[in-house]
């Protein structure tokens, strides 16, 4: 059996859907992604939104989300990002299909979903009660393999702009990692695209729904090359991860 699931990531929407960030109408190129998926991927079991969901933490551009999110009936779990609000985005979870939670049980896998956004920070932080819930998770034998969802990224990635808003203690996921049932690690927050092995992990960053960055930059710079995105991840019942990202053109 696998679990397919879909992650979409930083789609930094505003109360105003014409509003444009680096000129993009980020409404626009989020409904693009989402139709292409919906037009594209049959039989996925959940998405996963991981943060800047909202680009002014505004209520109404969470209610353009719901919006958005409106023709997808499977479990939708929405994280948070530096420029989001946590408690508006528990505002819209409906009890049915919208979520936020830290964690969710899938067959031989659990999914565990920091929230790193830091108060009054662009920065990244995992939070200790958080830790304290997944070393629970780690150590109970309900699942034989974890992946990790994070918005912030837990290693440098040669950027100088995005480094400096790294998850501050990520050397607390990191080190955790050595455990056998860790099998990947994903985030968004970096605007593209990057995989590495780390001690038996996938880890991997999506890139963002609206804008994308220049990899390796010294200052933010917007890579025109690159089209918005999201990822496929397939989790299978025997520890294996395959995963790929989709391009979509605006």
């Amino acid at each position: 059996m696998i679990t397919n699931i879909i992650q979409i990531t930083d789609l930094h929407l505003f109360a105003d859907r014409n509003k444009t960030d680096n000129n993009v109408n980020t409404f626009k190129s989020a409904q693009l992604v989402l139709e292409a998926i919906n037009a594209n991927e049959v039989g996925f079991d959940m998405l996963i939104l991981s943060g800047d969901l909202s680009g002014d933490e505004s209520h109404e551009s969470y209610e353009n989300l719901k919006y958005l999110l409106r023709n997808f009936k499977c479990p939708i779990y929405l994280m948070s990002g530096n420029h989001d609000s946590p408690r508006k985005i528990k505002s819209i979870c409906n009890g049915k299909n919208l979520k936020s939670q830290n964690y969710k049980s899938v067959k031989e896998w659990g999914i565990f979903m920091f929230n790193t956004k830091k108060d009054n920070s662009p920065n990244g932080i995992l939070h200790q009660n958080e830790l304290d819930y997944f070393d629970k998770v780690i150590s109970d034998n309900e699942n034989s393999f974890l992946l990790v969802m994070l918005h912030h990224h837990p290693i440098l990635i040669g950027s100088d702009s995005m480094d400096k808003m790294i998850i501050e203690n990520s050397s607390e996921l990191l080190n955790r990692i050595n455990n056998n049932k860790i099998k990947g690690v994903g985030w968004g927050h970096i605007h593209n695209e990057m995989s590495i092995d780390y001690n038996g992990a996938q880890l991997f960053s999506t890139p963002s729904t609206c804008y994308q960055a220049k990899p390796k930059s010294k200052k933010f710079l917007i890579d025109h090359s690159q089209s918005p995105g999201y990822r496929v991840i397939q989790l299978k019942d025997d520890g294996v991860i395959n995963t790929k990202v989709i391009r979509v053109n605006l």
